[in-house]
């Protein structure tokens, strides 16, 4: 099966801790924690407070990031890899059930949200709070 890395948007809701040492601003210090997590480049962060501590402060941040995801691709025949096969073909699933026209839901549990909030969530002096995937523009 090929795979591509495309790169997907979400937008969550943090708490950073950024050391006291740290250079830079506030802001700079977050992102940098943020930006540690493996195919996670932060677009845009806001903070929305701030907790100063003895060692560290605490910063509650709202961020759009960008994710590397690798997903499945289409093979030769026009398929994709990963998708219902001929036995399935046709008939509605987990994925599809009550969706117009039978698409896919936007989020289905497990899916690029729930990654990167696991990913978030094992790094050192990151907690997420909330982290939605952000549709591409039309």
């Amino acid at each position: 099966m090929a795979a591509a890395i495309r790169t997907q948007t979400v937008e969550a809701t943090v708490t950073v801790r950024v050391s006291q040492a740290a250079g830079g601003d506030l802001a700079a210090g977050a992102r940098r924690q943020l930006e540690r997590v493996d195919g996670v480049t932060v677009e845009d962060l806001t903070i929305a407070g701030v907790r100063p501590g003895l060692n560290d402060t605490t910063v509650e941040a709202v961020a759009t990031l960008f994710v590397e995801d690798e997903g499945p691709v289409a093979d030769p025949d026009g398929e994709t890899a990963g998708r219902p096969n001929d036995e399935t073909r046709g008939r509605p699933n987990d994925e599809t059930r009550g969706r117009p026209g039978g698409g896919p839901r936007s989020e289905p549990p497990g899916g690029v949200a729930d990654r990167i909030a696991s990913r978030l969530a094992d790094r050192f002096g990151v907690e997420p709070e909330r982290v939605e995937r952000v549709d591409p523009p039309e």
